[in-house]
Order: structure tokens, then C-alpha cells, then sequence
């Protein structure tokens, strides 16, 4: 097995909840915070001067739209990657033919477009 499991009910659940509720406290008490939920981010905004991540467009509702300032990328683990270009088998692959407990979500998908503008 590859991911330890605590006592909670999914791996790093407690680091996981205490930063969202610090996320869930500026977004109601601040504008310096936006969550945006069960939408697709698609595409990470670049600043082309200097290559820094300044936004994402995501699709709500068939259309997209563009959100500008720092993101975080809550993208999942690696666990369900089944791509021929997984992460997993390109930086770990002694331990790729593992079965995870990961859910079916974490595809790293977000780590890839991460990636793609040199993160």
C-alpha cells in the first residue's frame, strides 16, 4: 500500500480540513479570497513578462470564464492516473505497480497543468 491512513477517514483529512476552513474564514471575511467550486479549470493565466501563474479559466455552466489573481490548485493525488504519461510511473516507478487507496478523482490532472507553465 502506498498511502498511510490515520484515523480519519482519508489521508492528510485533518491538514486538508484546517486549511480549508483558514481559506473558508478570508473568503467570508475578506476580499482577498474566492473559492470556486465543481467547476473545470481548464487553463492556467500566465503573465507573459515574467511567466508568473495570474489567473485560471474555468467552464461553469458551458461557458468559460476567467478569475485573475493567485491560485491554489487543489488537484488530488496521483493514485488514478491510468494515462500512458502518469506521473507516478515517470517520477516513482518502482512503486507504479502498487494498488492505491486514492479515489478515482485523484488524476493529476492539475499537477500536469501545474507543469505546463513551469510549475
Amino acid at each position: 500500500m502506498r498511502t498511510h491512513r490515520g484515523k480519519e477517514c482519508f489521508p492528510g483529512m485533518t491538514i486538508a480540513y484546517a486549511l480549508i476552513q483558514m481559506l473558508e474564514k478570508a473568503a467570508e471575511k475578506t476580499d482577498r479570497a474566492c473559492i470556486i467550486t465543481n467547476v473545470w479549470a481548464h487553463k492556467l493565466l500566465t503573465n507573459p513578462s515574467f511567466g508568473a501563474c495570474v489567473g485560471l479559466i474555468y467552464e461553469m455552466g458551458g461557458k468559460d470564464m476567467n478569475e485573475y489573481g493567485l491560485v491554489i490548485l487543489a488537484s488530488g493525488g496521483v493514485g488514478a492516473d491510468f494515462m500512458q504519461d502518469k506521473l507516478l510511473a515517470q517520477y516513482r516507478p518502482d512503486v507504479a505497480h502498487l494498488p492505491t487507496t486514492n479515489g478515482e478523482h485523484c488524476t493529476s490532472d492539475g499537477i500536469k497543468r501545474g507543469e505546463v507553465i513551469g510549475g
